[in-house]
């Protein structure tokens, strides 16, 4: 195995530790735990297979272009070159942050096809990001990468291999740091909007119920009468998933709420839609 030629920097070790918990964070804002499996079903390529990495090309590139999903003019030294680098890639105890980073740099010097080896290249590394930590699938980089297109162009005119691989790791390392940063910050806002607008809504059917009729009803009683106000045609079905109780309770709850007078079926069970005597 042929290793490639690189420097792990001080600044790329604290990039690693950064992301992974922003990431960390990320999993318990959605509710998600890590998933570390050798094999991810919902990949749409194996980012770990040469043969997928061509046939993820001739997808990516123009119906008319030449050369799909084969390497440029055939070279016998490009192809020695991918078959150590996906040697490499699936032996290598680096971290996957800086792998996939280090693939990434490799795809857009060595240019293995004729066309669309840069974003290949970000696509692929998306795809090793995403078997490291499925919660990174719906996060996509190259926004982040575009937007600092000249600093890029400088870290590929940089002399010397080593060096240049070095803050290229750093760089797309930085990207991603913004990336999921942003979509943590974005995550936390839309969790306060929810709970304010819960609040709000609860507050609502509190203050609508006639005086002293709060504390006649139950919590789940509450919460039933707040999902009917806010969707008359909702179903037992819906009601059971949004309360996570059997559709068994939720007839139970709704026989309450209607010998209390609180509600009231209006037509037929299939067609009719419940009202709420507020």
């Amino acid at each position: 195995m042929i290793c490639p030629s690189y420097h792990v920097s001080e600044l790329t070790i604290r990039l690693v530790s950064e992301i992974s918990e922003q990431v960390g964070i990320l999993e318990t804002l959605t509710g998600k735990m890590p998933v570390t499996t050798d094999q991810d079903e919902e990949l749409p390529f194996d980012p770990l297979s040469e043969n997928d990495l061509l046939r993820a090309q001739v997808k990516m590139v123009d119906e008319l272009s030449t050369g799909k999903g084969n390497y440029r003019e055939d070279d016998q030294r490009i192809r020695l070159h991918m078959a150590m680098l996906f040697d490499w890639l699936n032996h290598t105890d680096e971290h996957p942050l800086i792998s996939s980073c280090i693939f990434h740099y490799e795809i857009a010097t060595i240019h293995p096809f004729t066309e669309g080896n840069e974003r290949l290249g970000l696509y692929w590394q998306t795809l090793l990001l995403r078997r490291w930590r499925p919660i990174l699938a719906g996060l996509s980089i190259e926004q982040a990468v575009v937007e600092r297109k000249e600093e890029y162009c400088r870290v590929m005119a940089y002399f010397g291999e080593t060096a240049k691989i070095s803050h290229f790791i750093e760089f797309i390392l930085r990207c991603l740091l913004d990336t999921v940063k942003q979509e943590v910050e974005d995550k936390v806002k839309n969790k306060v909007k929810n709970k304010s607008r819960e609040k709000l809504q609860d507050n609502t059917v509190q203050n609508a119920l006639p005086e002293g009729a709060e504390t006649q009803l139950s919590k789940s009683e509450q919460r039933v009468v707040k999902l009917l106000s806010a969707d008359a045609h909702i179903t037992i079905g819906a009601l059971s998933r949004r309360l996570q109780l059997s559709e068994a309770g939720i007839n139970k709850v709704l026989a309450a709420l209607r010998k209390k007078g609180v509600i009231e079926r209006v037509g037929a069970n299939k067609n009719g839609f419940w009202k709420v005597n507020l």
